[in-house]
């Protein structure tokens, strides 16, 4: 079952969180941040990913659930390379939905992976990596140019996969688990027997606070969930002030916990009162944009709970509808006409399947999570040669095929009265 309720420590945190796609990190390597300019088109990814971010967050809140965390980012990239694999209105779909309204397919798969290279690289301190693979049904042949595409710009690996092997649905599965560290398992339940292909994300973070807490400071504390209603939570403590960027507006408090060298952070937004949802509800990028650019250094002894949380979407279709993503999700030949290099039943998106897990301790956070798009065709049945039957009156002509000029022509009305 779902947990969904507005925990922004933990929902905000992937604003900030974005991918690369190896291992980086090590404690014996100097914590020196390797900064350089944003192209333009870098920071348009940027921008659309953190729309789509804010737009996929506010849609989880109109659910009651308790507690909830995902990534924008694994999301935003599986839906990215399937944008590849459309043209027409089912593309524009997809552009608006993703907010690519600033930049096409082409700029976009380019910058998907500069900025990669620029992640990869930008904080040896951090454990960070994303990967991208994509399976299809082994009989089909994929589009050379979807292919060519999907492996420079995502750097994704693309592998034919006998969708009716009961076992397939484990390669998925520990290709999953492998690319995040052995903790996201069993991810996919079953291969549908329509299937035709899976685009898959997974990413996976890992970083030290920059202030460490110390466990010894740890102790058991209320969370006041409502003004009459408290938990108890093992409360982590910091010995000492710690600077850190703070922005408050309107009742609303922004904290930046930084990791490691300062690059990577947790972003955290509480109210002063018990109203968070309210304030939140017209809370935009622009307003996020605003409070990190107007934040100031303060200090501070920070206590926050120590705690775990898994949060997995079975079935994300209804929410992602109702961002505009419409036509993917129903059969239409006008679907995915660019994902295989001959003519398919009509295929739609069948499934959007979200997983991801936060643990928060005194050392840092590690945080796995992975996307699974499930793309499928409409099961007709196997196809039978039409029967045409010349059972009836017809015309017949002998014909040129080239140039058309017809030679015979006749009628074939009473086969009976014939000699």
């Amino acid at each position: 079952m779902m947990n969904r309720q507005p925990n922004l420590t933990c929902a905000l945190f992937y604003l900030f969180l974005l991918g690369s796609c190896d291992w980086i990190g090590g404690e014996g390597e100097p914590a020196t941040p390797n900064l350089r300019v944003l192209q333009a088109e870098e920071q348009e990814m940027v921008v659309s990913s953190s729309r789509f971010a804010m737009d996929l967050f506010h849609q989880l809140q109109k659910s009651e659930d308790v507690n909830q965390f995902f990534s924008p980012y694994s999301i935003h990239q599986a839906l990215s390379m399937a944008i590849n694999g459309n043209e027409g209105e089912v593309l524009e779909e997809f552009i608006q939905v993703l907010r690519y309204g600033g930049m096409g397919v082409e700029e976009a798969n380019e910058a998907a992976q500069s900025l990669t290279k620029f992640l990869l690289e930008l904080d040896p301190k951090v454990r960070l990596s994303i990967a991208n693979a994509i399976w299809y049904k082994q009989e089909w042949e994929v589009h050379p140019e979807f292919e060519e595409t999907v492996r420079n710009s995502f750097g994704a690996e693309v592998v034919g996969l006998d969708m009716g092997n009961p076992q397939s649905v484990n390669v998925i599965n520990n290709w999953i688990e492998q690319n995040t560290e052995g903790l996201i398992k069993d991810m996919l339940d079953a291969i549908p027997a329509n299937a035709a292909m899976y685009l898959v994300n997974p990413i996976y973070f890992k970083a030290d606070w920059k202030y460490r807490f110390n466990a010894s400071n740890t102790r058991e504390a209320p969370f006041h969930v409502s003004p009459g209603d408290e938990v108890a939570v093992d409360m982590m403590r910091m010995e000492e002030a710690a600077s850190m960027r703070y922005f408050s507006d309107g009742g609303l408090e922004y904290l930046e916990i930084p990791y490691s060298t300062g690059q990577y952070n947790m972003g955290v937004i509480i109210s002063d009162e018990f109203d968070l949802d309210d304030k939140l509800q017209d809370f935009s990028f622009e307003d996020l944009e605003y409070w990190r650019e107007n934040a100031t250094e303060a200090n501070f002894i920070l206590q926050m709970p120590k705690f775990k949380l898994r949060y997995k979407m079975e079935k994300m279709n209804e929410d992602l509808m109702a961002l505009g993503l419409e036509k993917p999700f129903y059969p239409s030949p006008m679907n995915f006409t660019k994902l295989f290099a001959h003519p398919t039943d009509p295929m739609y998106i069948s499934r959007v399947i979200h997983d991801a897990l936060i643990e928060v301790d005194e050392r840092g956070s590690e945080a796995p999570a992975a996307t699974i798009v499930e793309v499928s065709y409409t099961s007709v049945g196997p196809h039978q040669p039409r029967v045409f039957a010349l059972d009836k009156p017809f015309v017949f002509l002998i014909q040129d095929k080239h140039s058309g000029a017809i030679l015979f022509m006749g009628k074939l009305g009473d086969p009976s009265l014939l000699n």
